[in-house]
């Protein structure tokens, strides 16, 4: 991720739960990018995508600090398609950037 702001989402992946892992993500070298004020930490929110009916579901969310490598297990979601959003970065829902070195996604 690059200068993404809150709302920023991710790319889409499916998870047909066939495997009872637990959803984790993580994150390492998150920083502002070089725009704006420093970043300390994030928030983003795990989301279970549903049909054009009905609205998403938020499936969790964690504050990441950016001082190292950070990974959150979201446990065993159910089978669908998810992504996640950053809800916060600097605990703000505005006025930040956020640029992060590594994402990685295992379900």
């Amino acid at each position: 991720m690059s200068a993404v702001r809150t709302g920023f989402d991710s790319r889409t992946w499916s998870d047909k739960n066939s495997d009872n892992v637990s959803t984790t993500i993580g994150l390492s070298g998150c920083n502002n990018g070089g725009l704006g004020a420093a970043v300390s930490n994030t928030e983003l929110q795990l989301t279970r995508e549903t049909s054009i009916i009905q609205p998403n579901e938020n499936r969790g969310r964690y504050t990441y600090k950016c001082s190292s490598s950070d990974s959150h297990a979201f446990g065993v979601q159910p089978s669908g398609s998810y992504h996640f959003t950053v809800t916060k970065i600097q605990g703000s829902a505005s006025g930040y950037y956020l640029s992060v070195n590594s994402v990685s996604v295992k379900y």
